[in-house]
């Protein structure tokens, strides 16, 4: 019966699946440079995600009220008020009426009745 035989990704080497060989490549200094290497490539995707500024999320007592208390102090993005982390070139353009339907407030004279349907 053949010896089985052990792939190591971070080597892109294969050899004899022992406890003593495995050992013996796991604490060479080759493999722990490949897996140095190998961990460090997705450091600079972290970095890039780290420099992305996520905007604050929307105040809804503000979108809902109209009102905060909070006012300016408040840690919400309010949608009508100047934003001092958007400058205006880079100004979304966020208001009420382009709001996803659950975030805008209700009509004026509420929702209109629908007919009641049995289903089923």
């Amino acid at each position: 019966m053949p010896a089985r035989k052990f792939y190591c990704d971070y080597c892109d080497k294969q050899f004899q699946d022992t406890p003593g060989d495995r050992k013996r490549h796991v604490k060479g200094i080759l493999h722990q440079q490949a897996k140095a290497r190998w961990y460090d490539s997705f450091k600079h995707q972290q970095q890039q995600q780290q420099q992305i500024p996520n905007p604050p999320p929307l105040c809804f007592h503000f979108v809902n009220t109209g009102f905060c208390r909070y006012a300016n102090s408040c840690k919400y993005f309010h949608p009508n008020a100047p934003s001092p982390s958007l400058s205006p070139g880079n100004a979304v353009g966020v208001s009420l009426n382009n709001l996803p339907p659950s975030l805008q407030p209700p009509p004026e004279g509420g929702y209109p009745h629908l007919p009641f349907v049995d289903w089923g």
